[in-house]
């Protein structure tokens, strides 16, 4: 019976430790497959860490820059100057007599007509000298008709011997005087008259009549200088100076058989170009020794009054002979102490700053005397990408019909 009992336990221990056996079997199991997993995600890991350092060992991608090819276009020599707008006619109206205002009938500023009234003084006193001076003449023409009657009758008189020759003498005299004395009679009116007439100030020019320094009811005179001013604003008159050195360029063309002609056109002070064309009126021919420079006047149409004697504005003289010469987009050129450059697209995409020497500005682009030829690709947008020496990616620039 032990013996069973002892046979029936060592099952119960056999069982429990078959079981216990395969619980531990397969813990183990569920551990080993845990740590497989464990070591794979951090495999794993590594391989994701591997990446990035791999993604960060990589190089940088290149710059990228627009380049375009220089292109040739004729451009016309320009050079400006500084230039003082001036009326073409200017008057400064002045009182001759003196009296006092009694009318200004004008608008300061406004438009006035030639023989228009701008001022009147009171005529009255004036108008008394005119009378007395016509009465004057009068009186005198009555003289000498007395004495010629007179000398006419001491004639006969005489002849017959009844009067003496020196009565006849005074007689003629007499008549002398009167004659005399109705000259300087009629020179009197005249005077009257032009003293009646300066009474009336008015407009000796067709333009524009500025501020008025007197006004209705002031006591005015010759002493009272300049009472307001009458400017003909068209055309205007735009006066600069030159260099004698380009006066001297000029003579020589000219002597060359090139008569030097330009276009002259301005600039206004809001950088716009004048619609109207000029024309060089005057040269001066005597250099200002103080300042080493020649005087020169240009004329140009001012119908719609937008340039005003006074103003300052840019005067440009342009070829009318233009000549062929590479162009760059004032962009694409820099600078440093040596002076004007630009990246120029060599072999392999790499760029190389190239110095270059810079002509006329024609609209928004640099005429290149010197350093650069037509068709070469120079970079023009991204220059502050690059450094000399290195390689781009460079993206050719579109042209305006192209992205359309």
């Amino acid at each position: 019976m032990a013996t069973g009992f002892s046979r029936h336990l060592g099952k119960q221990r056999d069982l429990g430790l078959n079981i216990f056996g395969k619980t531990l079997h397969g813990t183990a199991r569920r551990t080993g497959l845990a740590a497989l997993v464990i070591s794979l995600a951090f495999l794993a890991g590594c391989d994701d860490s591997g990446k990035d350092a791999a993604k960060e060992a990589k190089p940088e991608a290149l710059p990228t820059v627009t380049v375009a090819p220089v292109i040739a276009r004729d451009v016309a020599e320009q050079v400006e100057f500084v230039g003082q707008a001036n009326a073409f006619l200017k008057v400064e109206m002045r009182a001759r007599v003196t009296g006092f205002l009694r009318e200004r009938p004008f608008k300061e500023g406004g438009p006035v007509k030639q023989g228009e009234l701008l001022y009147l003084i009171e005529p009255e006193e004036y108008q008394a000298a005119v009378q007395i001076a016509e009465a004057s003449i009068l009186r005198t023409k009555a003289t000498i008709e007395e004495a010629e009657r007179d000398f006419e009758r001491y004639s006969k008189l005489t002849a017959q011997g009844t009067t003496s020759e020196q009565k006849l003498e005074e007689t003629k005299a007499k008549a002398e005087r009167a004659r005399a004395e109705l000259m300087s009679a009629k020179a009197d009116l005249d005077k009257a008259n032009l003293n009646l007439g300066y009474t009336r100030i008015e407009s000796p020019i067709d333009g524009r009549v500025g501020r008025t320094s007197v006004d209705v009811g002031n006591l005015i005179g010759p002493d009272s200088g300049a009472l307001a001013t009458v400017l003909a604003p068209d055309p205007i008159r735009v006066v600069f100076s030159v260099s004698e050195r380009i006066l001297l360029e000029f003579r020589k063309r000219r002597a060359a058989g090139d008569d030097g002609s330009a276009i002259p056109k301005l600039r206004l002070s809001d950088e716009q170009i004048y619609k109207h064309d000029g024309r060089i009126e005057f040269v001066d021919e005597q250099v200002d020794a103080t300042t080493g420079t020649v005087q020169v006047r240009v004329e140009f149409p001012n119908p719609d009054n937008i340039i005003l004697p006074g103003q300052f504005v840019t005067v440009m003289l342009i070829s009318k002979t233009p000549e062929k010469a590479p162009v760059v987009p004032q962009a694409a050129v820099q600078a440093n102490q040596s002076g004007y450059f630009v990246m120029v697209l060599e072999e392999d995409d790499v760029v190389k700053p190239r110095p270059v020497k810079l002509g006329q500005l024609s609209g928004t682009d640099w005429a290149v005397t010197e350093g650069l030829t037509e068709g070469e690709m120079i970079v023009v947008e991204g220059i502050q990408k690059v450094r000399p020496g290195a390689k781009v990616n460079p993206q050719v620039m579109q042209k305006a019909e192209d992205a359309k």
